[in-house]
C-alpha cells in the first residue's frame, strides 16, 4: 500500500485531527523529531516520544509536521 506525505504549517493547520497520529515535526533549525501527537495549543505541541515520554516543542520554532497517509493504492 503506497504511501502520501502530509505537510502542516504549524501555525494554520487542524492539529487537534492529528490527535493519536505517528508525526514527524521539522524544526527551522532543521532537526527532526518523531512521536505520537498528544495535544497542541497557542504556544506549544506535545509528542509522546518512543520511551512513552512526553517531549514539549514551542510552536514558534516548529517549521512543518509531516504526517502518513494511506493511499488506496
Amino acid at each position: 500500500m503506497g504511501k502520501r506525505l502530509i505537510r502542516i504549517d504549524p501555525a494554520t493547520g487542524d492539529l487537534q485531527s492529528l490527535t493519536g497520529m505517528p508525526v514527524s515535526i521539522v524544526l527551522a533549525s532543521g532537526a527532526t523529531y518523531q512521536g505520537t501527537f498528544v495535544s497542541a495549543d497557542r504556544q506549544e505541541l506535545i509528542l509522546e516520544d518512543g520511551l512513552h515520554r512526553k517531549r514539549r516543542h514551542p510552536l514558534a520554532l516548529i517549521g512543518e509536521i509531516i504526517c502518513d497517509k494511506g493511499s488506496s493504492f
